[in-house]
């Protein structure tokens, strides 16, 4: 069945120096920041990744899609992340699949594990995930502060013109 990441999105974003500013700016550009981050970090680790956001930050029906190979879901409204992650973490559970879940949110981490899933705290990942981007630097050869993948997957999707974004 293999291994989920599940991340409750809008806790790392809130939790993440990296995005303080930006989520006050521009929260869609702090979303898609995050979903390519996570993209590229289960990419390189192979996991199924799932980047999970709740309704109170969007209007509308719930919905999911595919971005960078990755699953991104906005809950409905009413519905919390914690709850739709909460019950993706015991079915997958319930097939023997292995489950990391990232969120800071205490209530939800008992929960996770009483599912038989991990916790990682949205600290931890962010630790993890600068680590793993260094490896992925040393790796390719890459200057540490190039950012390469995300750079060019922006700089592709708006031709270039990538004035005023912010990376990680």
């Amino acid at each position: 069945m293999g291994e989920y990441l599940i991340i409750d999105g809008y806790n790392v974003i809130n939790a993440w120096k990296d995005f303080a500013q930006l989520r006050q700016e521009n929260l869609e550009h702090a979303r898609e920041l995050l979903v390519a981050g996570v993209a590229e970090y289960a990419a390189f680790k192979g996991y199924r990744a799932i980047v999970v956001f709740d309704a109170q930050e969007v209007a509308g029906a719930a919905a999911s899609e595919k971005i960078h190979g990755i699953d991104v879901v906005f809950t409905d409204e009413g519905e919390t992340a914690d709850s739709w992650i909460e019950r993706r973490a015991y079915e997958l559970r319930r097939v023997q699949a292995k489950v990391f879940v990232v969120t800071s949110d205490y209530a939800e981490q008992i929960n996770i594990l009483g599912a038989g899933a991990y916790r990682i705290s949205s600290r931890e990942f962010r630790e993890q995930y600068y680590k793993t981007k260094k490896e992925i630097a040393e790796r390719l050869h890459v200057p540490r502060r190039a950012n390469f993948t995300i750079i060019f997957i922006i700089s592709s999707l708006f031709n270039g013109q990538i004035e005023g974004y912010y990376f990680l």
